[in-house]
């Protein structure tokens, strides 16, 4: 019994260290692989995190030409209608801005003498005119929005939000305020 006894004793080492090898073996492998995993997400994040900077960046000049845009086209409207001889809608005109200082009353004031130049009054006043007094209040009122809109600098800010699968549960990993 003494060979037998010393066979199933060396079989039995023999397959505890196979099952050893074979643990640790696969315990490397999957620990190399989620380190590979998470250099792969880590390399993916910073792609994403350059790619927002830039649309960032892309959005707040996109948001500097608009609003010149605007109050640029509000300056030619205003340049068109001014030439006219009513020194009272000139200076309402000039208070629109930028800044607009015109006070809600001096609006309605300055709404209805846009209205009257809209009217035929013969070549007192050209096609052009008629045109640019229609369409001044609408820019007016696009280019104040965007002015303030373009104020509340929070209302403009993205935040990238990640969400990462960790053993089928997700958790969202939100990036710190700068």
């Amino acid at each position: 019994m003494g060979d037998s006894g010393s066979l199933l004793n060396s079989i039995g080492l023999l397959l505890l260290g196979t099952f050893f090898t074979f643990a640790a073996t696969t315990y490397w492998f999957r620990r190399n692989a989620a380190i590979r995993e998470a250099e792969r997400l880590a390399t993916e994040h910073q792609k994403v995190l350059d790619r927002l900077q830039e649309m960032e960046v892309k959005f707040a000049t996109v948001n500097q030409a608009i609003i010149p845009i605007s109050t640029a086209f509000q300056a030619i409207l205003i340049k068109e209608l001014t030439h006219y001889h009513t020194p009272r809608m000139d200076d309402l005109l000039r208070k629109m801005g930028p800044p607009n200082l015109l006070t809600p009353d001096e609006e309605i004031e300055l709404e209805r003498g846009l209205r009257d130049r809209t009217m035929d009054m013969g070549p007192l006043i050209s096609d052009s005119e008629r045109d640019a007094a229609l369409i001044l209040l609408p820019v007016a009122r696009r280019a104040k929005i965007e002015a303030t809109k373009l104020a509340d600098a929070e209302a403009l800010r993205l935040r990238l939000v990640s969400i990462v699968s960790v053993v089928g549960l997700p958790i969202v990993v939100t990036e710190p305020d700068p």
